[in-house]
């Protein structure tokens, strides 16, 4: 049996006395913890005897009845106040709050130590430490059975059921289970779970207490893990309620989300092949269809979304982020661009743009309407993602009012391109040679000889021998203003198209003499 606060007011060496609260006094003492913080509760996980300076305490009556009501809502087993020459009197409002909420509130002397205090819980705790250690010992037990027996059963599950408690791993930020096949908690509890983290910034406490009408009492602790996770602990046996053995269910629970992670990688790549053969028509239709459905996507209201930069992390762990937030997708990273299939919805646009942060740039093609319209749509939306640069919030889907007037979709950019361009790429492609990139850095450089060379790393006579050539395979004259402008127009679609800035500037330190 552990000691009480009346065996500890029997301690002669501690000297403690009695202010208020006597009927308390059978309150069992598992653990003493110091803490001067106003929100004491957040480090507690109930039962300790809290240990707090006299200087510390506020000096009005109100303030000290508030003060030990927020203990006592702690679940803490007393209040010692340690004496000092700056302690403040005790007023008789705090005396009438420990009357009432039966919590004994004790003196210390100036001249013994909390770690004299602590020491003796310890101490007349031996026997019941040895029986928390044993707890300990059939955690690790039971994760060590679970891991080396049917896959059905998770470590997290096979722990609660071995302590007769319900453990749940949740996402802080949508209040799902990290495991879509675990059952969601009670809504109030869930979404208490959620605002909890939520006005603390997502920063976690050592302990979170919550009391939900209808849940009864919660424990929350953080898990690491390379999404935010928190482990919420209901009907966890009393004298096992103490800190430490909550952290260690979150080490166990830590195990269980690495597992799950795991699970979800080999998940991606499944998907992302399926959408590697979708965009390149490596599946039929009534395949695609009946694949895409059972991943629980309706390409009918789906969307494809090009994605240039963002958070590195975000997009390794976007795939985590989406299935936490119940959103089904199919990811594909092809350098430089990140594509994305989703549900044509508000809650997964912004779940991508949240997570990805504000230097990511959105490229969203038109409905896909059928799998067999995937290459059209990757088309689209890389236009879109081209368009989206150059606007405030760094997104744009595919049919907006871009400003290239001049240009009204995938098809008419790829037609100026094969008019005016078609040659001189085909020239491009079979001679090795860069006329292209170099008739649009002349172009950049406002047609001035000498900017081109240096941009293009070249002598002046190789520029101008270049644009000579340009204008033979073309037929286009360099000084006339209306062929300037189809050039012009045709390097923009094909720019357009490419959906990657200008990224056909040329290496041509390599390619000293002339073409």
């Amino acid at each position: 049996m552990r000691t009480t606060v009346a065996d500890l007011l029997r301690l002669p060496h501690l000297r403690l006395r009695l202010f208020a609260g006597g009927e308390g006094l059978h309150r069992e003492v598992p653990w003493a913890h110091a803490s001067d913080l106003d929100s004491a509760r957040d480090w507690m996980a109930g039962g300790e005897l809290l240990l707090r300076n006299g200087s510390t305490l506020p000096a009005s009556g109100p303030e000290q009845d508030r003060l030990l009501r927020r203990i006592e809502d702690a679940g803490a087993s007393g209040l010692v106040i340690g004496e000092d020459p700056q302690t403040p009197a005790l007023r008789n409002e705090l005396a009438a709050a420990a009357e009432s909420c039966r919590l004994p509130v004790l003196l210390a002397p100036y001249s013994v130590s909390f770690a004299a205090i602590a020491r003796a819980v310890a101490d007349a705790n031996a026997r019941e430490d040895t029986a928390r250690v044993a707890r300990v010992e059939r955690v690790y037990a039971a994760v060590r059975d679970a891991l080396g027996g049917t896959p059905s059963e998770s470590p997290v599950a096979r722990v609660s059921r071995e302590l007769g408690c319900r453990l749940a791993l949740l996402d802080p930020r949508s209040g799902h289970p990290v495991d879509p096949a675990e059952p969601e908690l009670a809504p109030e509890l869930a979404r208490a779970v959620v605002d909890a983290v939520r006005i603390r910034h997502g920063k976690i406490p050592g302990v979170l207490h919550l009391t939900v009408p209808g849940s009864g009492r919660a424990f929350v602790v953080e898990v690491p893990a390379a999404e935010p996770t928190v482990l919420v602990t209901m009907d966890l046996p009393g004298p096992a309620s103490d800190t430490s053995l909550l952290h260690h269910l979150a080490t166990v629970a830590a195990l269980d989300v690495a597992r799950h992670t795991m699970a979800m990688e080999y998940d991606r790549r499944v998907r992302a092949e399926l959408l590697s053969q979708l965009m390149d028509t490596r599946i039929d239709e009534p395949t695609a269809q009946r694949k895409l459905e059972a991943l629980g996507l309706d390409p009918a209201a789906c969307v494809l979304v090009a994605v240039r930069r963002g958070d590195w992390a975000g997009q390794r762990n976007l795939h985590l982020t989406l299935g936490r937030h119940r959103v089904p997708c199919l990811l594909l990273n092809r350098a430089p661009l990140l594509f994305a299939l989703l549900p044509d919805e508000a809650t997964a646009l912004s779940t991508v743009r949240q997570k990805l942060g504000a230097s990511a740039t959105f490229g969203m093609s038109n409905a896909l309407g059928s799998p067999g319209r995937l290459p059209a749509a990757q088309r689209e939306a890389v236009w879109a993602l081209s368009m989206a640069a150059s606007r405030p919030d760094r997104s744009a889907r595919y049919g907006d009012d871009y400003g290239y007037r001049a240009l009204h979709g995938v098809e008419e950019a790829r037609w100026h391109v094969e008019r005016s361009l078609g040659a001189l790429l085909a020239y491009d492609q079979q001679h090795g040679t860069e006329l292209v990139n170099s008739l649009e850095a002349f172009l950049r450089c406002r047609r001035s000889w000498q900017r081109a060379a240096a941009a293009l790393n070249v002598h002046k006579q190789t520029v101008m021998y270049r644009m000579q050539r340009v204008e033979q395979i073309t037929g286009r004259v360099l000084a006339e203003t209306s062929d300037l402008a189809d050039l012009w127009l045709a390097l923009q679609a094909r720019e357009l198209l490419d959906g990657s800035g200008h990224t056909h500037s040329t290496q041509e330190a390599q390619h000293t003499g002339p073409e």
